[in-house]
């Protein structure tokens, strides 16, 4: 257990993270941290370089779409009334009103104070000050009930946009709304200390793995930010440090490398653990990148990255296999930029410069009845994270197929190249990714009762993977084989009665029983009939609260279905890229 003497005047030797080759010895040479602000990304003594890097590179276009965000969010209207919990909430509305809320505020609220800190932009400071000071006033009265995990997962992640927005706006905020804000921050915190302290296991074994590792990163974000000015500040930061010691480091993720719940959870799991440790190693020299760099594994992004993604609203698997549209390499790419940086991974950095959308706030489609729309802002760290002297280019020797056991899915790739095959299965699902979008996204289960599956089963031959459907009998044929032949065609046999549905992304054409996409990716069915092909006949839903709230999607989509009936109890279909 690390245990900082802390005090306004105390001096922690820090040494910085890279951003330019230029920049390295330029900031390494730097004079020893302080606890003063900005603290937790960077120092004050950094900002000049970080601004001129705006006209940079790469850091241009992170810039640009930034900039573009940051304007954006000053065209919304900062939230003047409290959404207080509800109950009862049978279709969880009251729930995601205020999780969506909060999560806009926060996003907002840290992209401005973001784009204000790069930039020295009048506007953005005036629109930064306004949220933060906003939020900090209607989001105060969550110190008014009682704390509980229902609201946590939310309320911590508010708390860290107050925090992050405090740290960096603090030498332009006059000392009475600096005492606002950390106030509002202790008051509300003190709340969830006293539950966390007094059920430990909130954030240990009795946790929800994902929400826990949320809820410590952004309550532990908190702490750094407060540290040697509120005495309460160095009991929050023992706690979190020990729930990631002891717990959420070692266990929140799987042994293979994923999210027990969904792999979608492994990145915002990484998220959170990320804003929370790079903040503890500059403000305190606690360095847990290197104490448990086993843990900080990037597999399943190995595994699930399948194509570049452009800017704006995504698809559910356009990019990220068995991935919700709000889930896509958007989401992902600030944490392989990171993991980049801290293991010099080229890997990491080749697929997330795949992401056309770097710097931008993230917009969901995702938009509750009453109109709160979740945002995610990723944007300003994506700008501090990225680290040019790494190599953008695919390693020697990567592993191209990947089983995950624990949420039983598994995955195969013909390369590491944009525009490849990329191929996912889980007992439930088959995915096909070929020419830098899905051809093959499965409406049909491989067995009508996925309890006649006992799992999958995957051989990689080199120029050969091949993912059976094992039954549960081991005298029945497995129902689906899908054998990817390297570098780009994929054949898929199963056995079945009944029809077979499924969709595709992009505009392909129907020939007979061949579809085929512009680029020449095809997709034809060698045995069996397709006897439906509607250009716009899937659109997908945005349904959550376990199933009972529909949400509102601001960019509805539609993409192409298809059905097809078997041969003779079997079908088969071959894709080409």
């Amino acid at each position: 257990m690390l245990r900082c003497a802390v005090g306004t005047a105390v001096l922690l030797m820090i040494w910085s993270w890279t951003m330019t080759t230029d920049t390295c010895a330029e900031l390494e040479a730097a004079p020893p941290y302080s606890l003063g602000h900005p603290r937790l990304y960077f120092a004050a003594e950094e900002l000049a370089r970080l601004r001129e890097l705006r006209t940079q590179g790469l850091h241009a276009r992170i810039w640009h779409n930034l900039a573009d965000s940051a304007d954006w969010c000053l065209t919304q209207t900062p939230r003047t009334d409290w959404i207080a919990p509800v109950t009862p909430d049978p279709i969880y509305l009251n729930l995601y009103d205020r999780f969506y809320a909060m999560m806009h505020d926060m996003a907002v609220m840290e992209h401005l104070a973001f784009a204000y800190a790069y930039s020295g932009e009048p506007r953005y400071l005036e629109g930064a000050r306004q949220w933060a000071l906003t939020g900090c006033r209607v989001w105060s009265r969550e110190a008014e009930g009682e704390p509980d995990l229902n609201k946590a997962y939310a309320v911590t992640r508010l708390l860290k946009g107050l925090a992050v927005s405090y740290d960096l706006l603090y030498n332009d905020l006059p000392d009475g709304e600096r005492e606002e804000i950390r106030a509002a921050l202790v008051s509300v915190g003190s709340k969830y200390y006293g539950m966390y302290k007094q059920h430990p296991g909130t954030l240990g074994p009795e946790a929800n793995k994902h929400h826990a590792s949320v809820e410590a990163g952004s309550f532990g974000v908190a702490a750094l930010t407060l540290l040697g000015e509120v005495p309460e500040a160095q009991d929050w930061l023992d706690l979190i440090i020990n729930a990631h010691t002891d717990y959420l480091l070692p266990q929140a993720l799987t042994p293979s490398g994923t999210q027990e719940q969904s792999s979608n959870y492994w990145a915002s799991t990484m998220h959170y653990r990320l804003f929370f440790m790079d903040a503890l190693r500059r403000v305190t020299g606690r360095d847990l990148f290197k104490d448990y760099a086993q843990f900080m594994d990037g597999r399943i992004a190995l595994a699930a990255v399948a194509g570049p993604q452009p800017a704006g609203y995504s698809e559910d698997n356009q990019s990220i296999l068995f991935g919700p549209s709000y889930g896509q390499l958007d989401y992902w790419s600030p944490v392989l930029l990171y993991l980049a940086r801290e293991y010099r991974r080229p890997i990491y950095q080749h697929l997330a410069l795949w992401d056309g959308s770097l710097g931008a706030i993230q917009k969901t489609r995702y938009i509750t009845p009453n109109g709160e729309q979740l945002l995610f802002e990723m944007g300003g760290y994506v700008y501090a994270w990225y680290d040019p002297t790494v190599p953008d280019r695919i390693e020697r020797g990567l592993p191209r197929s990947f089983e995950f056991p624990e949420v039983n899915e598994v995955y195969a790739r013909s390369s590491y190249r944009a525009g490849a095959i990329v191929v996912a299965a889980s007992l439930d699902g088959l995915i096909v990714h070929a020419g830098g979008r899905p051809v093959l996204i499965s409406l049909s289960p491989p067995l009508e009762d996925p309890k006649l599956l006992k799992n999958l089963s995957l051989t990689d031959e080199r120029n050969r993977a091949t993912i059976e459907w094992v039954p549960a009998s081991a005298s029945a044929p497995p129902p689906q084989v899908v054998q990817l032949r390297r570098p780009n065609t994929v054949t898929v046999v199963m056995s079945r009665e009944g029809q077979y549905r499924w969709w595709c992304q992009g505009t392909p054409t129907r020939d007979g029983n061949t579809l085929v996409w512009a680029d020449g990716t095809t997709l034809r069915l060698v045995k069996g009939t397709i006897t439906s092909f509607d250009p716009e006949g899937y659109q997908s839903e945005k349904i959550v609260g376990m199933g009972k709230l529909k949400c509102l999607d601001p960019m509805p989509m539609k993409h192409p279905l298809v059905t097809a009936d078997p041969q003779e109890g079997e079908m088969a279909l071959e894709v080409r890229a």
